[in-house]
């Protein structure tokens, strides 16, 4: 092999062209130039550096669509594609703010491929529509590189044409037709059953219904209105077995005593409902004195013992009194003692008349004395 001095200096045979001749045994003007050899040499070992390393590529940036004719409203999807070399970066650009008559409706995270060597592919795809016809615009789209070198670059993509095609027919070529012929119109008086027939269903039929279910109900109030009516036990008959069937349930001794207290409460309360007429059921205490007032003298004795009764109930029921057994036991004869005291006096049976009496006793007397 040999050096390149000698390559440079070794002797080529020369070939004459058109009209020259060969001037042999002479030699070249560089081989005879030291300095020339010099600067020739330079030259070509920097062609063969630049040749032996390689350029370079820059990045890379591609727009694509997945179709370039859409309906008006009609979504389509813009794919965008990044190939950069190692260390560089690229960033995609605000495609909502680049788009002049497209919408964007959503995108997608950016996919990014990396090779052996460093080298990146970066994709990233966007949903758009728009509301324009005709042929529409997709603008260039500006991308920002930033090489390995911390030089900053500017790239852009091309422009895409994109046709929009309306929903409605194109009312220029739309081929206008003869009239249909006259169609004969029905009779009238089917129109009229018709109608009738829908009046009837809709209105009659309904009311007719109504009718008979309110001759129904007046019927059965009739019924009742005619019927004996049963009498009703005395109140004071209800409240005392109400209070005994309490106080066979043991509840004091179970340790319910807030249970017992408002059953024994709710006994009294309905005996006052049928004795004087008081909802004492649905009022509060205050309530039913205030009713109580008109029925019974405010200032007697028995008025006092309902309000005592009352209070030391509502103790119990809304304060979480825990009172002993001997009040417990207090409070339940004092209820005993309000439903007995007050109860309605019974009708006594009238008796014989004297007359009969007395000529009963003079028989009984007579028949002594024979």
């Amino acid at each position: 092999m040999c050096s390149f001095d000698t390559w440079l200096n070794r002797k080529k045979p020369h070939r004459p062209g058109p009209g020259r001749a060969v001037l042999a045994g002479r030699a070249g003007p560089v081989a005879e130039n030291p300095a020339a050899r010099s600067l020739v040499r330079r030259l070509v070992f920097s062609a063969l550096l630049a040749g032996a390393v390689p350029l370079m590529a820059a990045p890379q940036v591609d727009a694509g669509l997945d179709t370039t004719s859409i309906l008006i409203g009609e979504p389509l999807w813009l794919t965008l594609t990044v190939s950069a070399g190692p260390g560089e970066t690229v960033r995609f650009p605000d495609v909502a703010a680049s788009l002049d008559t497209f919408e964007l409706l959503s995108s997608t995270a950016v996919e990014r491929l990396e090779s052996g060597d460093g080298s990146t592919v970066q994709r990233r795809r966007f949903k758009l529509t728009t509301f324009e016809t005709g042929l529409q615009t997709i603008p260039r789209l500006q991308f920002v590189a930033m090489g390995s070198d911390g030089s900053v670059d500017t790239l852009y993509t091309g422009e895409i044409k994109v046709q929009v095609v309306s929903l409605l027919a194109d009312s220029s070529q739309t081929e206008v037709r003869p009239l249909k012929a006259l169609v004969p119109a029905a009779r009238l008086w089917h129109r009229l059953a018709l109608w009738a027939a829908a009046v009837l269903l809709r209105v009659v039929l309904p009311l007719v219904i109504a009718w008979r279910r309110y001759l129904a109900r007046r019927a059965a109030r009739l019924l009742e209105a005619v019927r004996p009516a049963v009498p009703s036990r005395p109140a004071h008959l209800v409240a005392l077995e109400e209070l005994d069937r309490i106080k066979s349930l043991g509840l004091i001794e179970k340790g319910e005593i807030k249970l017992f207290h408002e059953l024994v409460s709710a006994a009294v309360r309905t005996y006052l409902e049928g004795r004087f007429g008081v909802d004492a059921l649905e009022m509060t205490t205050w309530e039913v004195l205030a009713a109580l007032e008109d029925k019974l003298p405010a200032e007697g004795r028995v008025f006092g013992r309902f309000r005592d009764f009352l209070e030391a109930c509502d103790l119990v029921k809304f304060a979480k009194y825990k009172p002993p057994l001997v009040e417990i036991n207090s409070v339940f004869n004092l209820a005993y003692d309000l439903v007995e005291s007050t109860r309605r006096a019974e009708a006594v049976p009238p008796g014989p008349p004297e007359e009969v009496l007395a000529a009963a006793a003079a028989e009984g007397s007579g028949g002594t004395t024979k």
